[in-house]
């Protein structure tokens, strides 16, 4: 409502209360989507969800625009606990071996820990292609990593290094796609502790090829702090 005397306008703090109320409301259901997720698998039903908090689906529904919206601050909420696991791994403390297996180790066991939230993310009727919210947290990963990786190069004297960022995008798409296959296959042909080692040996294949392409020849066992990072 306008103040009459000209000033500014004044704002309703019933109003403020309430969207306070609904943006904690917001959170409190995505979190209970989030736990039905994890018990019942991908195929998330609204109604499911609204039996889970008391609530009739209407009602529900006022919280949110629509599906749509629902299901994208579900997704949301899902990478952010993503990122908090890998986040902390790309600091590459320790060897260069440590640090691959840190990073490989620790989207593996977020993904062991959490198969369905991790099938939500990007396969069956929830699959995202590009500019979605999941192909964005890869990205990012992938870029975090180009970032790493070119100031060891830097260190090693390699100025130029045009091709380390698609290294990095690769390696995100190959250890991403190995274990979204691996998670699908119900024969699971190789053990998760089989699965991690195939995948170390493999990221650090590419990065030692990469390496001496740029002339460059470091042993997995050489401690990245040695190397004058800051």
């Amino acid at each position: 409502m306008a103040d009459r005397t000209g000033g500014e306008p004044q704002i309703d703090g019933r109003s403020t209360r309430w969207d306070e109320h609904k943006a904690q409301r917001q959170v409190e259901l995505v979190d209970a989507a989030v736990a039905l997720i994890e018990e019942e698998g991908v195929r998330f039903r609204v109604q499911r969800l609204a039996e889970r908090v008391g609530l009739p689906r209407s009602v529900l529904y006022r919280h949110f625009k629509d599906r749509a919206a629902l299901e994208g601050l579900i997704r949301r909420r899902v990478v952010e606990s993503f990122m908090r696991r890998m986040e902390p791994t790309l600091s590459f403390d320790g060897t260069v071996e440590e640090s691959v297996r840190r990073v490989v180790g620790a989207h593996l066991d977020w993904v062991a820990q959490h198969p369905r939230l991790y099938a939500y993310m990007g396969v069956g009727e929830h699959a995202m292609g590009d500019g979605s919210l999941v192909a964005d947290t890869k990205t990012t990963i992938a870029l975090m990593l180009g970032d790493r990786f070119r100031e060891i190069l830097t260190s090693l004297g390699v100025e130029e290094a045009p091709s380390i960022r698609s290294v990095a995008v690769g390696i995100v798409g190959f250890v991403d796609t190995a274990v979204n296959q691996w998670v699908g296959d119900p024969r699971r042909e190789l053990s998760e502790d089989e699965l991690r080692e195939m995948l170390c040996r493999s990221v650090w294949a590419v990065l030692d090829a990469t390496l001496r392409d740029l002339g460059v020849k470091l042993s997995p066992d050489q401690r990245v702090a040695d190397l004058g990072i800051a």
